[in-house]
């Protein structure tokens, strides 16, 4: 649990990052003119909380078909996506501006899911292949030593 938990910590910071460039971008594209106080800084670090707690809760010991995993990624996207839909656009009325809003912010949403678990499987691929590489010295030193 305790290495679950270090990973959903470098998780966080992989998405808060995403996050900022892509409020930079819809906030571009959507309200150049728009000027923001210091306050706004707080919104990235809360999303990226919350698209963290389905990796908390979802969280099994049990080792998981690619089926599996798949299904659970998708299962997590959908709930991160409702829950941060809510949480940006809950509460205001429906227009024509507010749907290109929430489906731009939907598709930066999806964008940010899919790059943080490229960027995961890249470190994970990187530390497996480093280990591999100690291994095999390893193996070579031993079989040299005779130990």
């Amino acid at each position: 649990m305790k290495e679950h938990f270090k990973e959903t910590v470098s998780t966080f910071f992989i998405i808060v990052t995403l996050i900022n460039v892509a409020m930079f971008v819809i906030g571009l594209i959507f309200r150049p003119e728009q000027k923001f106080g210091y306050e706004v800084f707080i919104y990235p670090l809360i999303y990226g909380a919350i698209s963290c707690i389905p990796n908390l809760i979802m969280y099994t010991k049990k080792e998981m078909s690619v089926t599996q995993v798949i299904i659970r990624k998708i299962i997590q996207l959908i709930l991160i996506v409702a829950v941060l839909l809510v949480a940006i656009l809950g509460g205001q009325p429906l227009s024509g501006e507010l749907f290109f809003v929430g489906a731009s912010i939907t598709g930066s949403i999806v964008l940010v899911f899919i790059a943080v678990n490229v960027i995961e499987w890249w470190l994970a691929s990187k530390t497996a292949g480093k280990m591999t590489e100690d291994l095999e010295a390893w193996k070579e030193k031993f079989a040299r030593e005779g130990l």
